[in-house]
């Protein structure tokens, strides 16, 4: 019997392959063909249907065909209801039409922006124009009219959009009716459909944020990919409804009756894709712009450090010298028993917690400089942190030093001791634990003082009870006495207590609420002044006190990452109003100008009135001066300006030469007085010079010299778990492009 060859008859396995082989190339032709479909009707949609509807309404006005028409493809092909045919030709109409909407939003956007500086002049037109442009934050305190108004204006655009859209780029199709007639059945369905789609969108996403908590406003949230997809989402949903829209309006206004299933589920996919698409594009354009905002920022930053002086050894020698001469008022004027520093260089002063917490951290940098010993600082911190507890505490009215872990305002230097009726002080609790916190991450050698000066911080941090002083509100109360119960006033809005809601929120034993950090926040101030707009608190103080401690520099909140600023810009911004303010001198006060400014919290000549080159001028004593919206009585405050080095050195670099060069009147042996009034006394060089130093005013200027020089006190506090942990929870986030440091 003949042995059959297999060669003679393909294989079994040879027929598979070939028929799989024609299956994938069905599959490719296949994939082709509906990319060519969609192709199609992408480049109808985006270039030749609006193309042929300008050039419809060019010819028609001009009666005469000025424009030729331009064939590039032509009208797609009805496709059978719900095939892959009929859904690629809507996904390539749906994305077609994005580009000339575009296009009609930014011309609209630019003639607008043009009408609207008309419309200003009027007093309803710059009413209007405010409340349209009303924040999140703001909207919040206007009327329901203009809530309503803000609310409705970005859809009246969209519908605005959507008539110019209809009216010029639609080309006509229906012969049996006008011109116009047809453009106005357009404009109208067009006006319908957009401003329905943007509506919907808008409530949907409102809807979102107050029901379900989504933080669709927060500019995070929005770059995430969960807001992304939410977004998107929601915008295809609005679209869909605008899509059913067009369908059965179109169909109504043409006089054709109601629109058929088929039109109106077309209808809603093609809008679907385009308004998943004009977000899609929104949403690629703010992150683009963001981006390019962050390089900006960051090359302003960069800036900062090119533009500030460079030092040379004189001037680091001045600045070390004046740190040395700020460094003596801790050393002096704290107790030799207790440790606990003085308020003011008054000798009847008592201790301020705020002043001790600032000369802890002043002998640990005194150590790095060698002015004293480490040993000795050591010994310095653990005789104050013996003092703060062992002090004893409770709600008795003397005879304590506080009450659930705070302390009082003042305290007799003496025994550590509640002095005359003062309040436990919430924020000055926290500019003492500051210091504490310092020397526990200062302190980290294996002698047994270091361990034992990092047990005790911990413990003093740890027994602080942050939720005790919180009102019902969520928020912290300034503070409390045993006669009169808590302050009714409570911390709200950027000022010097960020610290104080940064060491509660970090609290590893009774912590408050991270939402409390928004809750602070949410009553912040932002203005403008001699073009700087920026955190409005008039007085210096209030930009300073934290950041001695806590390096702003490249982190963001919330807030931040809305403003593409941080704390340390908004400190920068209010030192340059400052400055601007002075060299303006609107007051006419004496003294006053490039390198002679700054208001803070200080003391001053002391109530009095007197005439001053024929003008009645007011004088206070101690108070809170500042700029904006805050008291100036022509006294200046050398702590306003030395405290600032790090935000604005190429402003205040020179200030201080001149201050040490040529006001040797303002230098004491603690550094600089307090304050002073040129125009008060006019027979002095300086005019009133005040008598006293402030461990508050002193303070600031050494560590924030030590800043600038070499960051060691930021350095140091950054190493702290509980501050990182208050940072996190707070929602701080490094800036997209972090910037070398300064110093």
């Amino acid at each position: 019997m003949p042995i059959a060859r297999h060669s003679d008859a393909p294989s079994e396995k040879s027929a598979q392959l070939q028929l799989a082989d024609h299956t994938d190339m069905g599959i490719a032709a296949e994939a082709l063909n509906l990319a060519e479909l969609s192709g199609k009707s992408f480049v109808y949609s985006a270039l030749q249907a609006p193309v042929d509807g300008l050039t419809e309404v060019v010819n028609h006005i001009s009666a005469s065909k000025i424009l030729p028409r331009l064939k590039l493809v032509e009208p797609p092909e009805q496709q059978p209801f719900a095939s892959k045919e009929w859904l690629a030709t809507t996904i390539g109409s749906g994305f077609g039409m994005v580009a000339p909407f575009l296009l009609v939003k930014g011309s609209s956007a630019k003639a607008l922006t043009q009408l609207g500086r008309v419309g200003e002049t009027s007093e309803i037109g710059a009413a209007l124009v405010r409340t349209i442009s009303l924040s999140q934050a703001e909207a919040t305190s206007v009327s329901r009219l203009a809530n309503t108004v803000r609310f409705a204006a970005p859809s009246a655009k969209m519908a605005l959009d959507g008539a110019i859209y209809g009216s010029l780029l639609t080309p006509n199709s229906d012969l049996s009716k006008g011109f116009w007639e047809q453009r106005g059945i357009a404009a109208a369905g067009s006006a319908l459909t957009f401003g329905i789609m943007g509506l919907a969108s808008h409530s949907m996403m409102a809807a979102a944020e107050s029901s379900l908590k989504i933080p669709i406003s927060d500019l995070a949230f929005g770059r995430s990919a969960p807001g992304i997809a939410f977004r998107l989402s929601t915008n295809a949903a609005g679209g869909s409804i605008g899509g059913a829209v067009s369908a059965e309006s179109h169909s109504l206004l043409s006089g054709k009756g109601h629109a058929s299933k088929e039109q109106i589920v077309e209808s809603m996919a093609s809008f679907m894709i385009t308004g998943a698409a004009l977000n899609g594009v929104h949403i690629a354009s703010n992150m683009h712009q963001a981006h390019g905002n962050a390089r900006r920022v960051t090359a302003e930053l960069m800036a900062r450090r090119d533009a500030a002086p460079q030092l040379s050894a004189i001037d680091r020698a001045m600045l070390e010298k004046l740190q040395k001469a700020h460094f003596e008022y801790f050393r002096e004027q704290s107790n030799e028993i207790t440790g606990l520093t003085k308020d003011r260089s008054a000798d009847s002063s008592p201790a301020s917690i705020a002043a001790v917490g600032f000369s802890l951290t002043a002998h640990g940098i005194a150590a790095e400089h060698g002015w004293i010993t480490r040993d000795g600082a050591a010994d310095y911190t653990l005789k104050v942190l013996r003092t703060l507890w062992q002090a004893p505490q409770g709600d008795a009215p003397q005879g304590k030093s506080g009450d659930h872990g705070l302390f009082y305002h003042f305290l007799d230097a003496k025994t550590g001791l509640r002095a005359g009726n003062n309040e436990v002080s919430t924020v000055d609790t926290a500019l003492l634990m500051s210091g504490v916190l310092f020397s526990k991450n200062y302190f980290d050698g294996n002698l047994a003082k270091e361990r034992e000066i990092r047990e005790l911080s911990t413990k003093l941090f740890s027994r602080v009870d942050w939720n005790w002083a919180t009102n019902s509100t969520g928020r912290l109360s300034m503070g409390w006495t045993p006669e009169n119960g808590f302050i009714k006033t409570d911390w709200r809005g950027y000022d010097e207590a960020s610290i104080l809601l940064l060491l509660g929120i970090g609290s590893p034993t009774h912590p408050i609420s991270a939402k409390a950090w928004e809750q602070y926040h949410s009553t912040d101030v932002v203005s403008e002044q001699y073009g700087h707009k920026g955190l409005e608190f008039g007085p210096l103080f209030g930009h300073q006190y934290t950041q001695v401690w806590v390096d702003m520099k490249g982190v963001r909140d919330a807030n931040g990452r809305k403003q593409a600023l941080d704390y340390f810009d908004h400190s920068r911004l209010a030192v340059l109003k400052q400055h601007d303010y002075a060299v303006d001198n609107p007051q006419h006060w004496l003294g006053y100008n490039t390198l002679n400014w700054g208001l803070t919290a200080s003391d001053g000549p002391g109530f009095a009135i007197k005439t001053i080159d024929g003008r009645e001028r007011e004088f206070q004593g101690y108070a809170a001066r500042g700029f904006p919206h805050a008291l100036d009585d022509g006294t200046i405050a050398p702590t306003a300006a030395a405290a600032s080095l790090p935000f604005a050195p190429e402003l205040v670099l020179p200030t201080l030469k001149h201050w040490v060069n040529d006001r040797p009147e303002l230098m004491g042996k603690y550094g600089f007085q307090d304050a002073f009034n040129p125009t008060f006394d006019k027979s002095k060089p300086s005019g009133w010079v005040g008598p006293d130093t402030l461990g508050i005013d002193q303070g600031p200027i050494l560590l924030m010299i030590e800043n600038y020089l070499s960051g060691s006190v930021w350095q140091t506090i950054r190493q702290d778990r509980y501050l990182n942990s208050a940072l996190t929870k707070a929602g701080f986030r490094k800036t997209e492009l972090q910037p070398e440091p300064i110093y």
